[in-house]
């Protein structure tokens, strides 16, 4: 079924050379595109690990902090403490 011809008897087969051109084609194409795929894997690999070793030698940095912006930011951690009964938080349904 899969190679049945829609023309019957009448239609042309395809010549040996065009199907080997249709071969190397395909297989061009193939090559190229892996080849670019892979290259574009092999950079964000490379960028990855760029920006590893980057974040990785500046946390040995001294880490200064600036109390003027700490004062002023709302996302702050704050202890927020609620009265002596827990209990009240949990919403029974």
């Amino acid at each position: 079924m899969i190679f049945h011809q829609i023309g019957g008897q009448t239609a042309k087969k395809m010549s040996f050379l065009n199907k080997i051109s249709l071969i190397l084609w395909i297989g061009a194409t193939l090559a190229l595109l892996s080849f670019f795929t892979f290259t574009l894997f092999v950079i964000a690999l490379v960028v990855g690990v760029v920006i590893f070793t980057l974040r990785f030698f500046q946390q040995n940095r001294p880490q200064t902090t600036n109390n003027k912006s700490s004062k002023n930011n709302p996302f702050t951690n704050q202890n927020h403490q609620s009265g002596p009964n827990k209990d009240d938080d949990i919403i029974d349904i």
